[in-house]
């Protein structure tokens, strides 16, 4: 799909020591680093719309799909993993991709309450990557993971990317998308 960039312009929070000025595009990976208190979380705030600049301009295409993984993600503790990530496809009206979520390797037959970090946060990637997201907002998407799922995550990604899907990653860990970024923001 073909769709307008994402445009920040001089955009600002009068609580950060600095501007945003950044472009993305179809098949970007902005990749967005920083210590803690940077602003990493607020300018994903910004982009989505849950936080307004105090000056500067942001254009987005109104007909823009993103998904958005927030780092700490809030998740249905008594149903599967399959009849939730089943649930979050029925309700973007599509398909559920097996493949990614054999890729991913999650236990679909647990309860989410019985999953161990690593696997709520499968699951929650995989409910963010469901469907066809023009954007999709990854922050701090390796918490918990072991490098075999890092590593399939970054094919997904990659794969993604070769679809016109575009990605904004925060990480604490950004040497395992350095090869995937388009571009890179550090804070």
């Amino acid at each position: 799909m073909s769709w307008l960039p994402i445009e920040l312009k001089d955009v600002t929070k009068n609580y950060l020591q600095t501007s945003f000025n950044l472009e993305i595009k179809p098949s970007d990976c902005l990749l967005v680093t920083g210590s803690n208190g940077s602003g990493k979380t607020t300018l994903l705030r910004l982009i989505l719309g849950f936080t307004k600049p105090d000056h500067g301009i942001i254009t987005i295409c109104k007909k823009l799909k993103i998904g958005y993984l927030p780092e700490k993600a809030e998740l249905p503790l008594f149903t599967t993993a399959l009849d939730y990530l089943l649930m979050i496809a029925k309700i973007k009206k599509v398909e559920l991709d097996i493949k990614m979520l054999n890729e991913l390797n999650i236990p679909l037959f647990k309860k989410i309450n019985h999953l161990s970090k690593g696997n709520h946060q499968r699951v929650a990637i995989a409910a963010t990557l469901i469907g066809k997201s023009d954007l999709i907002i990854l922050d701090e998407p390796l918490s918990g993971l072991d490098r075999k799922t890092t590593n399939a995550l970054i094919r997904i990604i990659k794969k993604m990317m070769e679809n016109n899907q575009s990605f904004i990653i925060s990480s604490h860990s950004p040497n395992a998308f350095k090869k995937l970024a388009t571009n890179f923001l550090e804070l």
